[in-house]
């Protein structure tokens, strides 16, 4: 296959093409031509057989877009690319500094909570989203034939308590839910639940998680209908609290 050398006609800039070309396109100018070969004519240089007009319409778009595609295609490559790794390399980033601050809050603050005062809001929080997890999934009012029991509205807090001895610690949260009954709306009770963590260090309380400590409690002789929890909220703390008084130091809130 030969290699043609010809001048554009635009802007007199050196083109080349091989013999079996159709188009070609100036690199300086950007023009496209169509590339006709002259048998007829009887010349030594090859150069001279091959006549070049500039595209018209719509093939000199086809052209144009066939001849520049290679170009176009490393330049989407190259966006696509940088794009990838841009994401990666600052996905990497945000993960490293958010593994340091994380890390860095447990290493720097191992002070296990002594007092309920040492609780922050977040905690408070969390207590709250184990109580709803706990609770509510595992100790919904069991429905029969005559009875459906639902929780009323959500769980409420009632106190917390923080008993602390020896480097160890409990925090007892205590909340409540009133469950009433769909085919009897009379019947309504109130239940208090007590929830146990064991030995949470600060701001490390999403890392433990909460027992609840209470019976169940029946909604009706039979039995056939019960939560988790007490009847009254002196019930539960003379049932998880108070126990603990005579050993541990306990702050309530």
């Amino acid at each position: 296959m030969k290699l043609i050398e010809k001048k554009c006609p635009n802007c007199g800039a050196s083109l080349e093409f091989d013999e079996t070309a159709k188009s070609c396109k100036c690199e300086y100018c950007h023009r496209a031509f169509e590339i006709e070969r002259d048998n007829s004519l009887d010349v030594n240089d090859l150069a001279e057989q091959f006549n070049l007009n500039e595209l018209k319409g719509p093939l000199k778009a086809f052209s144009t877009f066939f001849l520049g595609s290679y170009i176009i295609t490393f330049v989407i490559a190259l966006v696509i690319f940088c794009f990838i790794f841009g994401m990666i390399f600052f996905g990497f980033k945000d993960h490293s500094n958010s593994m340091k601050e994380s890390g860095s809050s447990i290493v720097n603050k191992k002070e296990i909570i002594k007092d309920v005062n040492d609780l922050t809001n977040e905690d408070y929080d969390h207590i709250m989203n184990d109580a709803t997890v706990k609770v509510v999934h595992t100790g919904e009012g069991k429905s029969d034939t005559n009875h459906s029991y639902s929780l009323n509205s959500k769980l409420q807090r009632e106190s917390v308590y923080v008993a602390y001895k020896d480097n160890s610690n409990k925090i007892i949260a205590i909340v409540s839910g009133t469950y009433h009954d769909f085919f009897h709306q009379e019947n309504t009770y109130t239940v208090y639940i007590p929830l146990i963590y064991e030995n949470v260090k600060e701001n490390n309380i999403a890392f433990s998680s909460a027992n609840i400590d209470a019976p169940k409690y029946y909604f009706t002789p039979e039995q056939d209908s019960w939560v988790y929890g007490y009847s009254s909220l002196d019930e539960a703390y003379n049932a998880a609290v108070k126990p603990l008084e005579n050993d541990y130091k306990v702050t309530k809130k």
